[in-house]
């Protein structure tokens, strides 16, 4: 059975911190693959900040293409389909009544979304049948949940956000040494977060 890391997020946008990580999750043997899952809408997020979905999606793609495990790391469009906003339970619902013959599924998440994660839909639910790898992120612990949690001490730590990306593209702040090559292309030609 395949073990499938489940990395949900607005990735708006995706940047060499996400993948990064991603890379140091799969080299450390914690899944045969990591699978970004593009939100089209949090429930928890302002919708108004965000780029289109599949704007969000295409950069994933590219990122990923240009990651070091193109073949391990890869994006799924999969909430796109399934009924907004998107909560995690359903999509996980979902994958396990289409895929939970052949992948095991568990979930990566920053330590920002421990401190709210008992205001996640079913979230009980998650914390039993899910294994939740939790990466570090400044200024938030892990306390809350730390007995459910396995937490990844030694993950890469970058000191910037995407919401940090987004305020210097619309100030013509230079951005491009955060994102790949490509995602900020993409970016440019598309004239987002102006």
């Amino acid at each position: 059975m395949r073990s499938i890391l489940l990395y949900f997020g607005s990735f708006n946008p995706i940047h060499k911190g996400h993948i990064a990580l991603a890379e140091w999750v799969v080299e450390q043997g914690l899944c045969d693959e990591l699978i970004f899952i593009v939100s089209p809408q949090n429930p928890l997020k302002e919708q108004q900040e965000l780029a289109p979905e599949f704007s969000r999606y295409e950069m994933c793609e590219m990122a990923c293409q240009s990651s070091r495990y193109p073949d391990r790391i890869k994006v799924s469009a999969v909430e796109f389909v399934l009924e907004k906003p998107s909560y995690t339970i359903n999509t996980l619902r979902y994958l396990r009544e289409n895929f939970g013959s052949e992948m095991q599924f568990s979930i990566l998440l920053g330590a920002d979304n421990i401190e709210n994660f008992d205001k996640w839909r079913e979230y009980k639910e998650i914390l039993r049948d899910y294994p939740l790898l939790v990466y570090p992120r400044e200024g938030y612990s892990v306390e809350k949940f730390a007995d459910k949690i396995k937490f990844l001490a030694d993950a890469p730590l970058f000191d910037f956000a995407a919401t940090d990306i987004r305020k210097a593209i619309a100030e013509g702040v230079n951005f491009r040494d955060k994102l790949s090559a490509e995602v900020a292309h993409y970016i440019i030609q598309n004239h987002l977060y102006k």
